[in-house]
């Protein structure tokens, strides 16, 4: 059986993982190691989604070390705890900057802290990916940032339109109220608008905090939503499924963005059956997907979620980069390499413009416990 994350916070997380490095110049490869940082949450309530990010790039770098590494140089991983907060974020990214050992960085699970910290890596010129952070506000804001995570505003279009050809008409909006919830709510509303879908009420809560929604659904009861669409992350969206039958919205559909699709999820149980969410990844679009799932499950014993294969892809295209770099192994060449890559992730294929790489959206429904594509 496979082992999932549920809601419970799992002990023992590795709060920080420090390598020593080996470089000497400005951002410049001089010994026999190659070092790439990565800043995710490794304590407090979104730990273990911080973990499964890690794991992921975990996996890539070990793969690639186990293939010769990068020109018979091995990859080692620098590893800080940004605790989900912008200003930890920030912290980190200043320690990474001035640390010319670092080639590239992969950080933020989500996109305030990606906020915090891109124009750092900008004025260091540090290739950095960020897999989970979507809001449009980082769309062309460094030459130096790219992120295998869709842009806010092509998910919320997806949303408003996946509801449409559903046959709803009015819908109740829930979003968190930070940069990645505020950036799909944005999109939602537009493209609702521009096809006469009803947004009957909206609603927010905050990431990490609300766990009471009987406000956000008493409101929505009274409404005359047909459907609840849900800007949210994993646990949000769980607890709103769990109480939304307490306060008369236990029949109306449901959609959750990106955030929602990850195995953890499923611990919801019958509460979530049912229910669709949008993603990026499905382990039965290509016999990558499949093999990067086998290998992420023999590796830590779980199922590796959407902002997982997210995070993996992120690593390899980096360490694709690095292996294309002719020469010294520099910031600037790595940069060069990623504008210059169409890679064939699990996720889709990617070249990136301005620091976006369209790939199609995916609904997935639960059904019998299991994520099910729909399209």
């Amino acid at each position: 059986m496979r082992k999932r994350y549920g809601k419970k916070i799992l002990a023992g997380i590795l709060t920080a993982t420090m390598i020593s490095t080996f470089f000497t110049g400005c951002g410049k490869s001089s010994s026999d190691t190659i070092s790439i940082g990565a800043a995710f949450p490794q304590t407090g309530t979104i730990a273990p989604d911080g973990k499964t990010c890690l794991d992921a790039i975990k996996l890539a770098i070990k793969e690639a070390n186990d293939g010769g590494g990068i020109n018979g140089k091995k990859i080692e991983l620098v590893a800080e705890d940004d605790e989900g907060a912008p200003t930890s974020a920030a912290a980190i990214g200043n320690k990474f900057a001035d640390n010319d050992d670092i080639m590239g960085v992969i950080h933020s699970y989500n996109s305030s802290c990606a906020l915090a910290q891109v124009d750092i890596y900008d004025d260091a010129g540090i290739p950095n990916f960020s897999p989970v952070a979507t809001t449009p506000q980082l769309t062309g804001s460094s030459d130096y940032f790219y992120r295998t995570a869709p842009n806010d505003s092509f998910v919320g279009e997806s949303a408003a339109t996946f509801m449409q050809d559903q046959g709803i008409k009015k819908v109740a909006l829930f979003y968190e109220n930070d940069d990645y919830g505020l950036g799909i709510a944005e999109a939602f509303e537009e493209k609702c608008k521009e096809i006469g879908l009803d947004i009957v009420t909206t609603q927010t809560f905050v990431y990490g905090e609300t766990v009471d929604f009987s406000t956000q659904l008493t409101a929505t009861s009274g409404s005359g939503a047909e459907a609840i669409f849900i800007g949210g992350c994993v646990t949000e969206i769980g607890l709103i499924n769990e109480q939304k039958s307490d306060y008369g919205c236990g029949d109306l559909f449901v959609l959750g963005g990106n955030g929602a699709y990850a195995p953890a999820l499923l611990d919801y149980g019958k509460s979530v059956e049912g229910i669709y969410v949008q993603g990026e990844f499905d382990v039965n679009v290509s016999d990558k997907a499949k093999k990067f799932v086998e290998a992420f499950e023999a590796e830590y014993g779980y199922e590796p979620g959407n902002w997982a294969a997210s995070a993996y892809d992120s690593a390899s295209i980096l360490i694709e980069a690095m292996k294309n770099v002719d020469g010294d192994i520099t910031r600037d060449k790595i940069n060069e390499q990623i504008k210059a890559l169409t890679y064939e992730g699990v996720c889709g294929t990617y070249h990136f413009e301005n620091c976006d790489s369209s790939k199609a959206e995916l609904i997935l429904q639960v059904k019998d416990g299991a994520f099910t594509l729909v399209e």
